[in-house]
């Protein structure tokens, strides 16, 4: 019994001092599962103000996770511009890129949603800070317009936009691209359209 004591207390001092894997903070932003609206998933946002959604907490500093589902916005009320911030605990210092401006550009050229973000603090054992917006075209709606030096990507791929002690990405909504048998019809539809006009404006000219 004598030995067993001291030996349990190495043990304890052992774990205590091992270094453990660090836990990383999580975001993903992801505007293509729900139509009309956006997701957003988080997790281990382990200090400070935790993660806070247009202004409201959804995750408290802690190693849990959270989801919110928020508006895209509607034809009356026009895009939603969703505003972030969290924090959490760094193991170095931030790498590039440190902030960016990414618009998504669907398969008809125009553009589906825009991404802000930027990332301050960190350094060993800091504290980092995500700051950043996302927001959506809307069904029916106009069309967003790229902010001047936005970089511009696919809306097909999710974009990655983690740095040190964090995994972060965003996942646009795809534009449904019209099939050819649709185009197709359409063509046909307005050929015959134009053949009738031209047939009537002959014989009221006669």
């Amino acid at each position: 019994m004598k030995r067993l004591v001291p030996s349990c207390l190495a043990i304890a001092l052992i774990a205590l001092f091992t270094p453990r894997a660090a836990n990383a903070a999580n975001i993903t932003i992801d505007d293509a599962s729900l139509e009309g609206s956006i997701i957003f998933n988080v997790g281990q946002f382990d200090t400070g103000i935790g993660f806070v959604l247009d202004g409201t907490t959804i995750l408290s500093p802690s190693l849990g996770t959270a989801s919110a589902t928020v508006s895209e916005g509607t034809v009356a009320s026009g895009p939603i511009t969703h505003t972030f911030t969290g924090q959490f605990i760094t193991g170095g210092d931030f790498v590039q890129p440190t902030s960016g401006v990414i618009a998504f550009t669907d398969a008809g050229g125009g553009i589906s949603d825009i991404l802000t973000f930027s990332y301050t603090g960190g350094g060993s054992g800091g504290i980092g800070t995500l700051t950043g917006s996302f927001v959506s075209d809307v069904e029916g709606g106009s069309a967003l317009v790229a902010p001047d030096g936005a970089t511009l990507v696919s809306e097909a791929t999710p974009f990655n936009f983690s740095n040190t002690q964090i995994t972060a990405s965003a996942r646009s909504d795809i534009e449904p691209v019209p099939e050819p048998a649709s185009l197709l019809l359409l063509g046909s539809g307005l050929g015959a359209v134009t053949m009738r006009l031209r047939k009537r404006k002959a014989a009221e000219s006669r």
